[in-house]
């Protein structure tokens, strides 16, 4: 990220065809990844914040990622971790309830011992909450610094999201933002729980690199990031592509259905077992057919990611969702 480039995106691609079978050039690309979030930590003068759902590194990428933090705390950097402790009872659900988690976001175990290998020289929080994730993968970087950034994106902290699967990372030098990400990190930390209802708070709208960006977090915002992404569609005038793990927001799907029928080229992508377990939680709470039909009238458009689905009798095997959760339209 150069001083006159505030923003770096970068994107993921499943390397190798066969998930099981190692690929030099996936291990080429987990590497990459992780050298280059290590060169984001490494350029932290005073404060870390990292927040992270999934955290579960081996091989290169966890010695790349704990030398660049290890190597910041002997600096005088101050470092701050949280992950995702959540409770799920699924077994205790009342008999027409659907699960409240998707079988993508069942993570394998891991992520707390993993975390707990940095007890010696961060302070570690685990965020609780019940049918609800600590979802988050973000680092806040030197935030009263003129030197504040942000490091984003789908991707979790694992080897399997750095080699396997379509996900997005994002770089952005910006003090405004960081403060934004600052205020969630702080907001978390101090709670050690996700909030249990959402607000109608507006999304924060702030300039980068001239740029307008709107900045809005979950739960707490959610109607207003829901209503943010329903018009980014509905403000789509001749393209309009997505790329989505999943796609269960029913307002989300009426604009896309609205779209279409307004002659939009729509397209892009989605992981195929993932949406079919929704499908099958949309039946289990005698969801409409209606939003079913809907939603097969957009995948019809879509292209699908046939990836390995979870199973929870053998959750250590490679997992090459398509990760991406992603809206672009054009506007003119």
């Amino acid at each position: 990220m150069r001083n006159d480039d505030p923003i770096e995106v970068m994107f993921l691609q499943q390397q190798g065809d066969d998930p099981f079978k190692e690929a030099k050039e996936r291990i080429a690309q987990a590497n990459s990844v992780a050298s280059r979030i290590a060169r984001f930590i490494g350029q932290a003068q005073s404060t870390l914040d990292i927040a992270i759902y999934d955290f579960r590194l081996h091989g290169e990428p966890s010695s790349i990622i704990s030398e660049a933090i290890r190597d910041r705390v002997k600096a005088g950097v101050t470092v701050r971790i949280l992950y995702d402790a959540a409770i799920n009872r699924e077994p205790h659900l009342s008999p027409g309830e659907a699960p409240a988690l998707l079988e993508a976001d069942k993570k394998p175990p891991g992520t707390e011992n993993f975390v707990a290998s940095f007890a010696d020289v961060a302070r570690l929080k685990g965020i609780t909450g019940y049918r609800v994730l600590m979802h988050n993968k973000y680092i806040v970087r030197d935030v009263l610094s003129p030197n504040a950034a942000v490091f984003t994106g789908s991707a979790n902290y694992t080897n399997d999201s750095w080699g396997l699967q379509e996900n997005n990372l994002l770089f952005v030098g910006s003090q405004s933002l960081a403060t934004l990400y600052a205020g969630d990190f702080a907001d978390l930390w101090s709670r050690g729980r996700i909030r249990e209802n959402s607000s109608n708070d507006d999304v924060s709208t702030i300039a980068v690199g001239g740029i307008d960006v709107a900045v809005g977090f979950t739960p707490g915002e959610s109607p207003a990031v829901l209503k943010e992404i329903v018009g980014a569609i509905a403000g789509a005038r001749t393209t309009l592509q997505v790329a989505s793990v999943v796609i269960s927001s029913g307002p989300i799907l009426a604009a896309l259905s609205e779209a279409i029928d307004r002659g939009l080229a729509l397209n892009g992508l989605y992981d195929g077992p993932q949406m079919d377990q929704v499908e099958r939680q949309w039946r289990a709470a005698n969801v409409g057919v209606d939003k079913v039909n809907t939603w097969h009238k957009v995948a019809h458009r879509l292209a699908r990611k046939d990836s390995i689905p979870f199973d929870i009798h053998n959750p250590h095997q490679p997992h090459n969702f398509m990760h991406n959760k992603l809206v672009s339209p054009t506007t003119r």
